[in-house]
């Protein structure tokens, strides 16, 4: 074998087996520290940067809020700096982990192209074809399709109502076809071919309807200004088989709903004439020419572009409209419904709501019903029990229930679109509903009156002011308590969400929630990135706001003056409105508006989900969220992936108590002065050091250990540790490995296998504390309930568990400094506590007993502990992480 030492080029076999040449000891342990740091060294800068790239978020969207004034010099040097800080979180989180992301830098440059190509004005590059199934929308296809089609796309992303499926033909679509494209467009028609273009239409017709040559179909036309949309620029048109399927007709179709759409503008071209064709795919193209043939055929025709949606026109019972705001001389805060049957339009009915959950009913207007009339699920107008609360009268067409789901969804729509909007839904005979369209609503509001205003707020009710100001706005609502086992679905849109941290479990919520109120939280966080991203009006660092904020009080939350008043204010709930309609028409914005649909949204929410990869990652946020979740449970479990740490020298610390912990500092973590084993006193890092305080506390060891019985021993040999925890492998001391900042500690306790591991910092959004439990020896139903008391000790202190059987994870992030002292604190006592202490557990009530035990000793006043946590009291970090006067920050709420 060739090797540079060796003037032959053969290395001889020789001098391992005498000794020369072979590496000692001292300089494997150098080699492998040097490794460790670069290690490390990879973490803080996934850290760093991802801080970095969330401040440059955060300063676009304040630049889109209108505080900077900016050119596309500035648009450029912007995406230039944040996709160069993306890239190298990317290389980071590989060289930390061997290259085990490697597909993350194609995510990082499919995303790079397309921001590069909204810079150039390369909107058509942006669409693999022409014509394209509605799933396949995204926000980069906007200027070709319209805003209300990407939203119907990306609905399906949203806990909303069903959308309609079916397919679009893009702008460039339709100009392949119409040939109407000027000459910088002379490109893409050599890209599409008109030839192309109908072959993909017809191949989507023959999906959508088979063998079946009876089916119809509704075509609705968007017609664009400058690549934006607005009211009243699109119709509908029917695409109706005659009997026998010989031809397709093709006809104006008005649009459902006692409040339709604003007129259509002159400058809109529409069919005035039925048309026919031979087929569904003649007539789609038919229907494309014969509208590019009434266009004024001028440079300037300001509806010169227009994308088609073709759905399935599905037989319907129901159908009708929602406005997102009823408009008129309707009061602003009111959202208008309607319903019609799909047979006679004489028998419609019309419902204004409240847009505040729960969307009481205020006034309806219900047509007279013949006798006999059949409504949905085939009850009639004569039967006795068709009643419904308000509606108790026997004749609407749709129930409160169904009410308030429509008026959900379209609040939740409207959050999605970015402002007014008039949605079309259909229902059938079943009762399934479908939305079918979505167009922006363009509403005069009246003019607030700055002393009325200032009058209405000194007379209000204030209850509770303070905290920091995340996204400026004013909303109302009722309160609903975000609880850890509240689904994101069964949060009601429009609610007041009010929670205890500013978690990025809440993330879900916030695209249904009016506002959002936490006890405790950062402006730099993933939370509070995407509530400004939504434009959620937030508060977080509300003292006791699950106490002050009562659940179905409504509220009205001023995010802009850091308060929360009782009841609803309407002006200043209009002046809110008035004030968040912010849409320049300055090309600068739109464009600006379009790269952070690319770099703004968090899609990668739940670590433990099978989606949560790197091909999931839709934006630069998912980018930088993905690598900082890997980061840490890289560093959480390296001791396990790492083996040959076994080589390094460490030093044995020197406790107090029965427990043996060897110390490996990478930097800071000890007193430069210790020559030999160190003490609890040299020990520099803050993090271990109050994790050791815990760990050491007196009240932590006076319970006795119990006798261990036949039974417990023998169950405890049939466990294989590397099952234990996940096939790693099997550490043969206990290790903490610890910088000024950092703490990595793991334990093995007898049978059971303990990982610590966190970083402490000034800065929030770095910070984090996880925790992972796994194994024992007593019986499986003992270990199972020492698996209660850890998870319901871990949700006390607000971690994120997760179990599954012997193993315990949780995680805990973005918290200040002090309750991360304090978090360690009590994990180093509870892992003294619960070394052994499932041979004791005998019942649920031992359980209950233990975990009386430690809350009252480490986790605040005595108390019954079953149920969420409500607050934190107790005395300062600082103190408990001394063991002096008081232990923990924590509390358990009391059974009601």
């Amino acid at each position: 074998m060739n090797a540079p030492d060796s003037p032959s080029g053969v290395r001889k076999w020789w001098p391992p087996h005498f000794g020369f040449g072979r590496k000692g000891r001292r300089d494997t342990a150098e080699i492998d520290i040097w490794r460790l740091q670069s290690l490390f060294n990879n973490f803080r800068r996934i850290l760093f940067l991802n801080n970095a790239v969330l401040e440059d978020m955060d300063h676009l969207e304040r630049v889109l809020g209108g505080e900077y004034i900016f050119d596309r010099a500035f648009l450029e040097a912007s995406v230039r700096t944040i996709s160069s800080r993306v890239h190298h979180v990317s290389y980071n989180l590989n060289a930390l982990t061997g290259n085990g992301y490697i597909s993350l830098y194609d995510r990082y440059q499919a995303i790079r192209t397309k921001l590069d190509d909204i810079l150039a004005g390369n909107a058509s590059t942006l669409a693999p074809a022409a014509v394209l199934p509605l799933e396949a929308l995204g926000w980069e296809l906007e200027p070709l399709v319209g805003t209300s089609l990407v939203c119907l796309a990306e609905l399906r992303h949203q806990p909303a109502m069903p959308v309609a499926q079916g397919f679009v033909v893009t702008t460039a679509g339709t100009e392949a076809l119409s040939g109407t494209g000027e000459a910088p467009a002379a490109t893409e028609a050599t890209r599409f071919p008109a030839a192309a273009v109908m072959a993909s239409i017809e191949e989507m017709f023959t999906t959508m309807c088979g063998q079946d040559a009876g089916t119809a179909f509704t075509a609705v036309v968007i017609h664009l200004v400058n690549e934006e949309e607005q009211a009243g620029l699109r119709q509908e048109y029917a695409l109706t088989p005659e009997p026998g399927g010989s031809r397709v007709v093709i006809a104006a179709r008005r649009r459902p709903g006692r409040h339709p759409l604003p007129p259509l503008s002159d400058a809109a071209p529409a069919l005035t004439a039925p048309i026919a064709a031979a087929s569904p795919a003649d007539g789609l193209v038919r229907l494309i020419t014969a509208l590019a043939a009434r266009r004024p055929g001028q440079t300037s025709d300001p509806a010169g572009q227009s994308a088609i949606f073709v759905r399935r026109a599905l037989p319907a019972a129901l159908r009708g409209s929602v406005r997102s705001r009823a408009g008129g001389t309707e009061p602003f805060d009111t959202l208008a419904i309607t319903a019609e049957t799909a047979a006679d339009d004489d028998l419609g009915d019309s419902y204004l709501l409240r847009r505040i959950y729960p969307f009481d009913l205020i006034r309806s207007t219900i047509a007279q019903r013949p006798a006999g009339f059949q409504f949905l699920r085939g009850k009639v107008a004569t039967s006795a029990d068709e009643t419904d609360g308000a509606l108790a009268r026997g004749s609407a067409l749709i129930q409160n229930e169904m009410l308030k789901r429509l008026a959900g969804t379209t609040v939740a729509v409207e959050r999605l679109f970015g402002g007014p909007v008039a949605v079309q839904w259909e229902c059938g005979s079943d009762g399934s509903c479908l939305l079918t369209d979505l167009a922006p609503l363009q509403i005069d509001l009246e003019e607030v009156d700055d002393d009325a205003l200032h009058r209405e707020q000194r007379q209000a009710v204030v209850l509770c002011r303070g905290g920091q100001m995340v996204q400026s706005g004013i909303a109302a609502g009722r309160v609903v308590h975000v609880t850890d086992d509240l689904l994101p679905a069964d949060f009601p849109a429009g609610a007041v969400a009010v929670a205890r941290y500013a978690s990025p479990q809440l993330t879900p919520i916030l695209q249904r929630a009016a506002a959002v109120v936490t006890e405790f939280g950062t402006t730099i966080g993933h939370l509070a990135t995407v509530a400004r991203e939504l434009r959620v009006p937030a508060l977080f660092g509300i003292p006791d706001a699950l106490v002050t904020l009562a659940a179905g009080a409504e509220v009205t939350v001023d995010a802009s003056e850091a308060t929360v008043f009782q009841g609803l204010l309407r002006l200043s709930l209009l002046r809110g409105v008035k004030e968040s309609d912010l849409s320049p028409a300055a090309p600068e914005y739109r464009i600006l508006r379009r790269l952070l649909r690319f770099i703004l949204p968090l899609h990668l929410i739940d670590p433990d989900s099978p989606t949560f990869a790197p091909q999931g990652c839709r934006t630069y946020h998912d980018i930088i969220h993905f690598c900082h979740e890997k980061a840490v449970d890289e560093l959480a479990h390296f001791q396990e992936r790492r083996p040959e740490l076994g080589a390094i020298r460490t030093r044995r610390l020197r406790l107090e108590v029965p427990m043996d912990i060897r110390v490996l500092d990478i930097g800071g973590g000890l007193a430069a002065t210790v020559a030999g084993d160190p003490g609890c006193d040299e020990v520099q890092s803050l993090p271990f050091r109050s994790f050791l305080d815990g760990l050491r506390h007196p009240k932590a060891w006076e319970l006795e250990l119990p006798s261990l019985g036949l039974r417990d021993i023998l169950s405890g040999m049939t466990h294989e540790m590397s099952n234990l925890y996940g096939g790693t492998v099997n550490l043969a001391e206990n290790l903490a490995i610890v910088s000024h900042d950092y703490m990595n500690v793991s334990l093995r306790l007898g049978y059971h296998f303990n990982v610590i591991d966190s970083h402490l910092g000034v800065d929030e959004a770095r910070n984090h504390v996880y925790f992972r439990f796994v194994g024992g020896l007593a019986d499986p139903e003992r270990r199972g309930r020492r698996v209660e008391f850890i998870s319901e000790v871990l949700a006390a202190m607000d971690f994120k568990v997760t179990v599954k059987g012997d193993l315990v994870i949780g995680r805990l992030k973005l918290i200040p400094a002090d309750i991360v002292l304090a978090t360690l604190f009590t994990l180093g006592a509870l892992t003294t506590v619960a070394k052994q202490r499932d041979t004791c557990l005998y019942s649920d009530a031992d359980t209950r007993a233990l975990l009386t035990a430690f809350a009252a000793t480490f986790l605040g006043p005595a108390a019954p502990v079953r149920g969420p946590t409500a607050g934190r009291q107790g005395p300062s970090p600082e103190g408990a992480a001394t063991g002096q006067g008081g232990i923990s920050p924590f509390i358990l709420d009391r059974d009601q």
